[in-house]
């Protein structure tokens, strides 16, 4: 999110934002993730569109967020802004492809798994999110 965002997360986290695992406002995204605890997440920031195997991953969704201040904080929901970490970009809007994998690792939310979540950033035009790909828990 951006370092001065005023977007309501009470009011991103829409039942489409829960299907697509990413809440999307002007200056604020949020990965969802399937565990209530800490969990690996990822940001890289790239100078253009990435070239991403989307085989190699259980979710994708592509959206924009606009970071005027040019400070990214990362954080998680139980987070506290002015200890969040920061990464300074150039000022603008950004586009940017949330992934989730390794979902199917995950036993029960307080076991060790290996889900991984990454989000890549690159400077671009805003565009409405749109899910790619879906994961979708296998029958049992």
């Amino acid at each position: 999110m951006d370092e001065d965002s005023q977007d309501d997360f009470s009011v991103i986290w829409t039942e489409d934002a829960l299907s697509r695992m990413l809440a999307v406002g002007h200056s604020a995204i949020c990965p969802g993730t399937l565990r209530n605890i800490d969990v690996s997440v990822e940001v890289e920031v790239l100078d253009q569109s990435p070239e991403i195997d989307l085989s190699a991953w259980d979710n994708a969704v592509e959206a924009s967020i606009n970071i005027p201040s040019g400070k990214l904080v990362v954080m998680g929901c139980t987070g506290y802004l002015p200890d969040a970490p920061r990464i300074s970009v150039k000022p603008g809007t950004f586009q940017l492809l949330s992934v989730a994998g390794g979902i199917d690792t995950i036993q029960s939310e307080w076991e060790p798994a290996e889900d991984l979540y990454r989000v890549y950033l690159w400077p671009g035009t805003a565009r409405e999110p749109r899910l790619i790909k879906r994961w979708q828990r296998e029958a049992t």
